[in-house]
């Protein structure tokens, strides 16, 4: 009678290794939404993924290492909801209008504001995080608008001097207000159909401005 094989040993599958990592960033995200960046241990995020430490410092080294990448996985959603609008429209101007429309529907949303909070709070004791956000996490939407508000330049839907001014402005006029309310507790829209009105005010808005 020939023996069973023996099953072999070793490393999780990448199957396996990416699950344990979206669990681990997962339950983070929770907990700094929860309880905020500074009462979170990384002993905390271990239980509730079901991990080791070690296992979380092998992957992200700090806790500041794990809540960039909480952030850094919020920045890679709104992109690919960036490049989804643009593969929907093909004129600029209506997928850069449908891009903005989606960008105040994600940083409306209850765990983007309350990240916001923890961002905010963290600021002054990690200066370089800011900096990081805004260049790694934000960057590649930023680029993204920037190569939307372009072409409607270039196709004469809109005029512009200065992408960068425009796209400050742009972004600013949709989400600023709604952002600066939410952050302060006050919930500006009672219905999604109020929002829907806020923005098409704000782009028509926009719109008279830009052209």
């Amino acid at each position: 009678m020939n023996a069973e094989p023996l099953r072999r040993m070793g490393r999780p599958d990448q199957q396996a290794s990416e699950d344990l990592v979206r669990r681990i960033v997962e339950t983070a995200a929770r907990l700094f939404i929860e309880q905020g960046y500074a009462a979170t241990s990384i002993e905390q995020v271990a239980a509730g993924a079901g991990s080791g430490k070690q296992t979380i410092y092998r992957r992200f080294t700090s806790k500041e290492g794990l809540f960039t990448e909480v952030i850094n996985q919020r920045g890679r959603r709104l992109l690919e909801i960036a490049e989804s609008a643009r593969t929907t429209h093909a004129e600029p101007i209506k997928a850069l209008e449908e891009c903005c429309r989606m960008l105040l529907d994600f940083v409306l949303q209850p765990d983007m504001i309350s990240l916001h909070r923890v961002l905010v709070a963290e600021i002054m004791r990690f200066p370089s995080l800011g900096e990081y956000v805004l260049n790694n996490c934000l960057g590649p939407f930023k680029n993204h608008l920037n190569a939307l508000l372009e072409a409607a330049v270039e196709a004469g839907q809109i005029h512009s001097d200065d992408l960068t001014l425009t796209h400050d402005l742009m972004t600013g006029l949709i989400t600023g207000g709604p952002v600066q309310q939410a952050l302060l507790g006050r919930q500006l829209f009672a219905t999604p159909a109020e929002r829907e009105t806020y923005f098409n005010a704000a782009w028509a808005l926009f719109l008279r401005g830009a052209r």
